[in-house]
């Protein structure tokens, strides 16, 4: 039987699957401070009433990218709910806690930028009651990202117990420890643990999509009306910011679905492959990265500074070889 924290030269090494993550650490991180960069000195003030919620999206997604790549990098032993922490902290209960939090964190984010979105367009004006309501549920949607998987580790099993049972389930040969760090099992059963993600995001979904398609609907319906030139170029001004936060927001989201489809399906057929459970960690270590990136070239005012930015460098590239290559003219 092999071992299930394989030390084969492959992904599944411990030792490759990490120097994976600090890669794409280092990879990340310019990227993620020139998306913030954007945000605060490159937003017009046409995008004013949306950027700080842009910020707050950002702020949660680059959290969530350290968070996996950085801070835990989670081997994980999936279908069973049990991993290792190979990242700079040894402490798996609260990582585990930090990374499931901070995706419900970044859900609400999302949805708070589409509510947003219906405020400033439609609901200021026609509908007063979600005036009212839009703040307290705002609250209720961030309190609920932060406390929906709390209720796991109210009966956390005993880890050596559970630990002889995880290895009658798995297909390989699972130690207690890899390099001092323990195995931590979050669950002694399936069930738990994906009935409070399943509560929280069909809540969250379940806001998200209507208020999608209404903001699509309500903006076919006014570009549709006769209205006059100012108004049309506004509608057309908006229309393209919706279409670009939705861009930027499908975007990562069909990213992180893949791996999120395989680890259900992978649960539910109780199936086992080491390689897969660590591509699919890595598939969610590149979301905030695709969602920045997203962000940047989706959005006119940040696609164009970027590639001001780009033309800058190379001309100062350029003037710093003619300037090399002038002394040596000379002498010659």
């Amino acid at each position: 039987m092999e071992d299930c924290i394989p030390q084969s030269g492959e992904i599944s090494d411990p030792e490759i699957y990490t120097f994976i993550f600090h890669i794409l650490t280092i990879f990340m991180t310019p990227i993620h401070v020139y998306g913030t960069y954007c945000i605060f000195f490159k937003t017009p003030s046409q995008m004013t009433s949306v950027k700080w919620l842009m910020l707050n999206c950002h702020f949660w997604n680059v959290l969530l990218d350290l968070s996996i790549c950085f801070l835990s990098i989670p081997y994980i032993f999936h279908p069973t709910f049990s991993g290792i922490a190979l990242g700079v902290i040894d402490f798996p209960e609260l990582e585990v806690y930090l990374v499931i939090t901070l995706i419900g964190l970044v859900t609400i984010s999302i949805w708070s930028i589409h509510e947003n979105r219906y405020h400033v367009l439609f609901g200021a004006d026609n509908n007063p009651i979600w005036c009212l309501m839009r703040k307290p549920m705002m609250l209720v949607n961030y309190f609920a990202a932060i406390t929906y998987f709390i209720p796991p580790y109210f009966v956390l099993p005993d880890q050596n117990q559970e630990f002889v049972k995880i290895q009658e389930i798995l297909p390989c040969n699972l130690q207690q420890a890899y390099a001092s760090r323990k195995v931590f099992i979050l669950s002694a059963g399936k069930d738990f643990p994906l009935y409070c993600c399943f509560v929280f995001y069909v809540l969250a979904v379940g806001q998200s999509i209507p208020l999608f398609f209404i903001i699509i609907i309500k903006l076919i319906r006014k570009s549709r009306k006769k209205e006059s030139t100012a108004s049309l170029k506004t509608l057309k001004m908006r229309k393209k910011l919706v279409i670009a936060l939705i861009i930027q927001t499908i975007s990562p989201c069909l990213l992180i679905s893949i791996p999120v489809e395989y680890l259900a399906l992978a649960t539910y057929l109780n199936y086992y492959n080491t390689s897969l459970n660590r591509f699919s960690m890595i598939l969610f270590g590149l979301h905030g990265v695709c969602s920045t990136l997203t962000m940047i070239f989706v959005h006119q005012p940040y696609r164009e500074a970027t590639v001001d930015n780009f033309y800058w460098l190379m001309m100062c590239r350029q003037n710093s070889k003619k300037i090399s290559v002038a002394p040596t003219t000379m002498h010659s």
